[in-house]
């Protein structure tokens, strides 16, 4: 059995990611976040957990109405145990000049490949606390340490429409004082 988390597990972690006392349990407690992004204000590189909540969960929450936050995972590839089906197609190779047609069967039924790296995608929908709809779809790179916590986390949003909410958010704020 693969100390990798499976991709059922791993669906399971993350659609827990609005809750971030939930989420946390799944971290490891030395983690590596990058967030993706050159002209978004919230990309770069954190080394805790705690620098990366501080930096972006908490300016989410205070541009969306928190009980309105819904993660949906929509894809996870790889991870854990990650059964391949059987191959029955044939492979047509050259020799000689000549086409040959051969068959594949991989262990019978399947061939596990076991990989401490998966990629999740999500789609997260909540409104903006000027009652606006927020809608994100985001893909995180995931690499697993030796006890099925997550180490290190690529993330890739959709910069633009949360750099406009935040903003947005902001400028209201910067009004009222």
């Amino acid at each position: 059995m693969s100390p990798y988390p499976n991709a059922y597990q791993i669906e399971e972690m993350f659609s827990n990611r609005a809750r971030p006392e939930k989420f946390n349990e799944y971290l490891a407690d030395s983690i590596d976040v990058t967030v993706v992004g050159q002209d978004f204000h919230i990309g770069g590189n954190y080394k805790s957990m705690q620098e990366f909540h501080d930096n972006i969960y908490v300016r989410l929450v205070a541009v969306l109405k928190e009980e309105t936050i819904r993660v949906e995972v929509r894809r996870v590839i790889g991870g854990g145990d990650s059964a391949v089906r059987k191959l029955h197609s044939p492979i047509y190779a050259t020799q000689k000049g000549a086409i040959k047609s051969a068959y594949i069967s991989l262990n019978r039924n399947m061939l596990i490949h076991v990989s401490q790296w998966a990629a999740v995608e999500s789609h997260c929908t909540a409104e903006s606390k000027y009652d606006r709809p927020y809608n994100s779809e985001f893909v995180d790179l995931v690499r697993f340490d030796s006890d099925g916590k997550i180490a290190q986390l690529k993330e890739f949003f959709d910069s633009g429409h949360i750099h406009a909410h935040v903003e947005e958010h902001d400028s209201k704020t910067k009004n009222k004082e």
